[in-house]
């Protein structure tokens, strides 16, 4: 009862429509985590607990296997209008430069392109960016802006300064945002990119933006309209930067309590359409999909009744998942059983809801929002 409650309530505020409109979130396209199985091997052989999280077993940069495997899962569907299923990867334009880093003694922070750390994961990885770019074209893998790398500069660079041992560890086998040695102190929050202890790291946050966004455009060809931030978190001092650099819709949570900096926290209740100061509207995902190897159809039929939910109370269905779910470099029938699942939900969607419409976030945000 409470969850069919809240399931509801959600989506009471907020922009509505009365098509039925279902766009799929994707988080952390283009950001390493572990580099591949030998990788996970010698780690774990080290000591780092790597089970301790989904993301430190499974993750890592998605191959041609996982997207033509997951293409082919989108293209298994037809909306109302003829359009394949969509998903918008919340890209990642940058990981770190690890050779260059080491190079400056780590005093100095570097970073290469996506597509350059493509370069260096083997044969498996042959053709990746060609792939996103035929996703781009059939709009079934139409990315966004998601950050310039996946971690939080300031305390990556502060951990390998300090000699943390379990990051250097991490760091030598180019891995990034690992669980610890139980010996070691827990670096706090490493993937949360935006957040701010003093105000004055918006200044370099700023840059980053600036940096990031015209990474994208570079890659892609056209420019992020939409922004999530890593982890969910970030300054609302930022929304300016982000505004001058084309952003017009920035991905937030429905309550959160966001960093000034100086200890000094802004508590906001934010809604989907919601507009700023800079004229940039918010989107709140109202829909969760995190199959997370389960066998069963369970997450999929749950994140049908919100679906529902939405679509009952006029919103559009904004679904939300993590690429982890989808990759398989370090265990194959993890991504398989998860897009079994996948599969399964956009089935189900098409046969309970015939006038359906898939789109990217653009166009949604355009049209509705």
């Amino acid at each position: 009862m409470k969850e069919t409650i809240l399931r509801n309530i959600k989506n009471l505020p907020g922009k509505k429509t009365k098509r039925k409109i279902v766009v799929i979130y994707v988080d952390d396209y283009g950001s390493i985590r572990i580099k591949d199985k030998a990788t996970y091997n010698n780690l774990k052989s080290a000591g780092l607990p790597l089970d301790a999280n989904r993301f430190s077993r499974y993750d890592t940069l998605a191959d041609n296997e996982d997207l033509s495997k997951l293409f082919d899962t989108l293209t298994s569907v037809k909306d109302s209008k003829e359009h394949y299923a969509c998903f918008t990867p919340l890209a990642i334009v940058a990981n770190p430069d690890f050779e260059k880093i080491k190079a400056s003694g780590f005093t100095d922070y570097h970073r290469e392109p996506f597509t350059k750390t493509l370069e260096g994961y083997g044969s498996a990885y042959n053709g990746v960016f060609e792939l996103w770019q035929e996703g781009i074209r059939e709009n079934i893998f139409y990315p966004a802006y998601h950050g310039t790398e996946h971690i939080n500069v300031k305390r990556f660079m502060a951990a390998l300064q300090q000699g943390h041992k379990s990051v250097h560890l991490a760091f030598k086998n180019k891995s990034v945002a690992l669980p610890v040695l139980p010996q070691d102190v827990t670096v706090s929050n490493p993937t949360t990119t935006f957040f701010i202890e003093d105000s004055a790291e918006n200044e370099q946050l700023t840059k980053d933006i600036k940096i990031g966004t015209e990474m994208f455009l570079d890659l892609f060809d056209f420019s992020s309209k939409q922004f999530t931030p890593g982890a969910g978190i970030y300054s609302p001092f930022l929304e300016k930067a982000l505004a001058d650099c084309g952003i017009k819709y920035i991905h937030v949570q429905r309550f959160l309590a966001y960093p000034m900096g100086n200890g000094i926290f802004s508590k906001k209740f934010l809604y989907n359409g919601k507009e700023n100061n800079f004229h940039q509207k918010y989107i709140v995902r109202n829909c969760q999909f995190e199959p997370d190897g389960k066998t069963d159809n369970a997450e999929a039929n749950r994140c049908l009744l919100e679906i529902e939910a939405a679509f009952r109370w006029g919103a559009p269905a904004l679904l939300s998942s993590h690429r982890v779910n989808f990759v398989g470099q370090l265990d194959k029938n993890y991504r398989d059983t998860n897009l079994k699942q996948l599969r399964y939900l956009l089935k189900k969607i098409v046969e309970k809801w015939p006038d359906v419409e898939f789109m990217n976030g653009d166009q949604m945000a355009e049209e509705i929002l």
